[in-house]
């Protein structure tokens, strides 16, 4: 829910696109959501870019803007200290003293529909299914409640972001059974203890890892009794349509020369190919920026990798395995992702400054 002050604040960002790209569905190994800032500053604007480095923070202090949403969050393991200076210690150094929050969407973007098939869509490829589906990380929280007041527990843990899933809110399931208890001299139970027990339900609701405090905390506040039994347990959730890559289809009688070619012009810059040229292509697997962990689950699903890169090895056994690869920029293959970040703020947040940086790479090629 966005905040209702006049003006957002750094958790409303977090919020709009953490609603829009789950965080529980980026990879165990990424750093996704808020990195550096306080989640209740008032936002002055917002700056959108690939990276997050010290030099994206200058240019958001000279945008006007105090939050800095990026793709790529500035470290993946967190650094040991934080000094002035290059990489990540310096990036999120710089953040800290110009009082620029940093947040960062990255592989939680990559999985949803919006951001696996933004590339494939810019390309004219039709998407067609996920190469890698996604585990959602959640927790399961689980309350015993007396019958009478099963359905105002659930409400409550409803409210406070539980049982939401894909386009279905308040999805909970529920089961009777007895609940046993003697209380103490101490006690001051609401039901009195019965030698048969006392008819309760069980209430089990999925939430994301990071609402698991205030789910827990709302059915305490709704529970009748004086010590309910709260339990919150993590857990993965399959997911039907949010996974990374896409498998495509293209246009009839292509070659993996015909693809190559298609996406340089498309991309606007030069591509590397492994791979015969003059392969047929049916089946085109596209995924932006490092892609070679999954090569494996392309076999027998596709004649052709699209991605930003893979390595050597990964090349090596893609087409071992009758799949070319055609690798075009890291950066080049997620560049669409910047827009894709900056609408969602928009149609979320209407009433703060959203400023998209221009493609930013250094990166170019010679011809041989």
């Amino acid at each position: 829910m966005i905040s209702e002050r006049a003006r957002p604040v750094v958790g409303d960002v977090v919020r709009v696109l953490s609603d829009a790209y789950p965080l529980g569905t980026a990879e165990p190994w990424d750093r996704v959501g808020l990195i550096v800032g306080d989640p209740a500053l008032v936002a002055t604007g917002v700056l959108v870019t690939l990276d997050a480095t010290a030099e994206a923070v200058a240019r958001a202090v000279a945008a006007g803007a105090n939050v800095l949403v990026t793709h790529h969050p500035p470290y993946l393991e967190p650094p040991a200290s934080l000094a002035p200076g290059p990489g990540a210690a310096g990036a999120a150094m710089a953040a800290a003293q110009a009082g620029v929050a940093l947040v960062a969407m990255h592989t939680n973007l990559d999985a949803s529909v919006e951001g696996a098939e933004a590339l494939p869509r810019l390309l004219g490829f039709t998407p067609v299914e996920p190469v890698r589906h996604t585990l959602e990380q959640v927790s399961v929280v689980v309350a015993y409640v007396p019958e009478a007041d099963g359905e105002t527990v659930r409400l409550a843990m409803s409210a406070a972001g539980a049982g939401e899933i894909g386009a279905y809110t308040g999805c909970a399931f529920t089961a009777p059974g007895t609940g046993h208890f003697h209380p103490g001299t101490a006690a001051r139970p609401v039901v009195a203890a019965r030698t048969e027990g006392v008819a309760e339900v069980r209430v089990e609701m999925v939430a994301p890892r990071h609402r698991v405090p205030e789910v827990l905390a709302a059915a305490r506040a709704a529970h009748p009794y004086e010590e309910p039994v709260l339990l919150a347990v993590d857990a993965v959730r399959g997911l039907a349509d949010i996974g990374l890559g896409r498998i495509c289809t293209w246009r009839e009688g292509a070659t993996v020369r015909d693809a190559a070619a298609h996406v340089s012009r498309t991309l606007g810059v030069g591509v590397r190919v492994h791979g015969l040229a003059t392969a047929a292509v049916s089946r085109i697997a596209v995924a932006g920026g490092s892609a070679g962990s999954l090569v494996p689950s392309l076999v027998g699903r596709a004649d052709v990798l699209v991605a930003g890169e893979v390595r050597y090895h990964d090349a090596l056994d893609a087409m071992a395995a009758g799949i070319a690869v055609i690798e075009a920029g890291h950066d080049s293959t997620e560049f669409a992702l910047v827009g894709l970040l900056a609408q969602t703020l928009a149609n979320g947040l209407p009433t703060l400054r959203v400023v998209t940086e221009l493609e930013q790479t250094a990166t170019w090629t010679l011809e041989a």
